[in-house]
């Protein structure tokens, strides 16, 4: 039998490595490749997004206060002489847009005889001396096409920053008579660009830049070195890139959006390089391991395998001590819990049977007891005088549920019938009671075809007439039934004189209890019965307030019968 069983394994390398190592190592090469294609796919989209988005910041400022240049430079009373409304109206218009786009602009306007009309600041920038640029830069591009908003990137010596600038010529009669300019800072952009992703650098068609944070692209004289159109990847002898770029004002200013490949690129390079190593060493390791392994697995394999056929020949007392690998360990301590269980559900199950003998033979004694069968015949036999009629119906009544009570061939029955047949019981205590005792049933349709163990209604009737009366002149007790959140709840509520604090406490020990040591019979055999049939999450539970009645409540698993349509 050892050859048979050391035969079975020895193709266990074999596909150890077939159906462990190839798909691991195929997976990883998946996952690595999806993990470059998904951080590649990633970093293109946040580097569009954030080149949309400053782009999009900038060209709304550049538009907007081009539009305001163009309406200037079109009016004609500014040189001429303004009123101190009108440029009250220039400068809020201006403050507007300054407000609206959070970025600030400073206006300056110049007649044809160099002189300043309107101006943002106290004082003419140096770039904006026009006894010194008028020949070049701005002024310059403002003659040469007078037709255009012009845009020209200045240093200002006394900040040291870049400025950018803007400007028309203002053209009455075919004859260049101002100019219109407003000087944007370009901190104020590098602000916006500090809290994106990626690195950014707005340049001019030239490559002059305005602003950024990325140097590494900028050649001696700060001018960006990459050509506008080439987007996409770019490497130089320091790293990669992945540049975006979109140009503004017919591509007269232009946002280059840069995110760094290099580092990430080296480390999945690096990540592949040691998953390559680790392989190699773990097929070695495997290689060489196997045999001793497998001779292991082997004979704890075959120890749980013949534990489990002495439990298949009936022997429940067989455990499993000797396994020693932690894998088969949990299978051992899993079949070890299982005969436990199965001896424990074996026992429960001989309970159960003897719960059931006894409840049917108690049913006459604690539902049908002898006081009860006798007050029914002294009833029979004093109406049977009185009203034939009435007589033959409580006879028809009593035989039909006694019949039913020892009825030994089914031991659950739809809700609907045992309720059927317990109105029986109903019928017999309202025509011994008359107006005394009331009853009603409600069951919703959903509850009607639920299966239930049999006679579980009549015993909580009889302890609200039990216990219910006291010195009342009428009981009434309702029977509901519903259906809820796949659960069957049937309640029994009297309007009774309900319990004292104590007896009800005493009455829910009893039915926590294993064994019943008193004289609740009825109440407790219901319980126990549920219990073991569907586990000890269901049962009975029961309510009382003194003087003001009592409810019992069954829950159990709605269940429906499969033969009822």
């Amino acid at each position: 039998m050892g050859k048979v069983r050391h035969s079975y394994f020895k193709d266990i390398r074999k596909m150890f490595f077939l159906y462990a190592m190839v798909p691991v190592a195929l997976l990883t090469v998946l996952g690595l490749t999806a993990s470059w294609a998904v951080w590649k796919n990633d970093l293109k989209r946040s580097t569009s997004d954030d080149n949309v988005k400053i782009s999009d910041s900038l060209g709304t400022a550049v538009e907007s206060y081009s539009s305001v240049i163009e309406m200037i430079s079109e009016e004609r009373y500014i040189l001429e002489g303004m009123t101190a409304d009108q440029r009250v109206a220039i400068f809020r218009e201006i403050y507007d847009i300054s407000n609206k786009l959070d970025r600030r602009g400073y206006l300056y306007v110049f007649n044809g005889h160099m002189e300043s009309v309107v101006s943002g600041t106290s004082e003419i920038p140096h770039f904006l001396d026009m006894g010194n640029y008028l020949d070049w830069g701005i002024f310059r591009s403002m003659r040469n096409q007078p037709d255009q908003v012009q845009l020209k990137l200045v240093r200002d010596d006394n900040s040291d920053s870049m400025k950018l600038l803007l400007g028309k010529a203002m053209v009455f009669d075919g004859e260049v008579m101002g100019y219109v300019i407003f000087v944007m800072d370009s901190i104020q952009f590098g602000m916006e660009i500090a809290r994106l992703k990626s690195q950014t650098v707005i340049a001019d068609e030239y490559g002059w830049v305005l602003t950024g944070n990325n140097y590494s692209l900028l050649d001696s004289m700060e001018r960006y070195i990459v050509n506008p159109d080439s987007d996409g990847i770019h490497e130089d002898d320091n790293d990669k890139y992945y540049i975006i770029s979109k140009g503004i004002l017919d591509g007269r200013l232009v946002v280059h959006s840069i995110a760094s490949m290099g580092s990430q690129t080296r480390f999945f390079e690096s990540i592949s390089i040691v998953l390559l190593l680790i392989f190699v060493m773990l097929i070695a390791f495997v290689y060489m391991s196997t045999k001793n392994m497998a001779a292991k697995k082997t004979k704890d394999l075959y120890t749980i395998i013949d534990a489990m056929e002495r439990v298949r020949g009936g022997d429940l007392d067989s455990y499993i001590d000797s396994v020693a690998s932690d894998e088969f360990k949990v299978i051992s301590d899993s079949y070890n819990i299982m005969v436990d269980s199965l001896k424990e559900q074996i026992e429960k199950n001989k309970e159960m049977g003897k719960l059931v003998a006894v409840s049917q033979s108690r049913q006459l004694q604690s539902q049908f007891n002898p006081h009860f069968l006798f007050n029914t015949l002294e009833n029979i036999r004093f109406m049977s005088k009185l009203d034939p009629d009435s007589a033959s119906k409580m006879i028809l009544n009593l035989s039909t549920l006694l019949r039913y009570s020892i009825d030994t061939q089914e031991e659950t029955v739809t809700f609907e019938k045992d309720a059927a047949y317990t109105e029986n019981y109903m019928s017999i205590l309202k025509a011994r009671f008359s107006d005394r005792f009331s009853y009603s049933i409600n069951i919703s349709e959903d509850a009607k075809n639920c299966v239930i163990p049999k006679l579980i209604i009549q015993p909580m009737i009889e302890n609200a007439v039990k216990y219910g009366f006291g010195g009342r002149d009428c009981l009434e007790v309702t029977i509901n039934g519903k259906v809820s959140d796949g659960l069957l709840e049937i309640t029994c509520e009297d309007n009774g004189t309900g319990m004292e604090p104590d007896n009800l406490n005493e009455v829910r020990r009893l039915l926590e209890q294993q064994t019943n040591r008193s004289g609740h019979s009825g109440l407790y055999n219901i319980h126990r019965r549920i219990q073991l049939a569907y586990g000890p999450e269901y049962g009975v539970e029961i309510f009382s307030e003194k003087e003001k009645g009592t409810m019992l409540r069954i829950i159990l698993p709605a269940r429906r019968d499969e033969r009822v349509a």
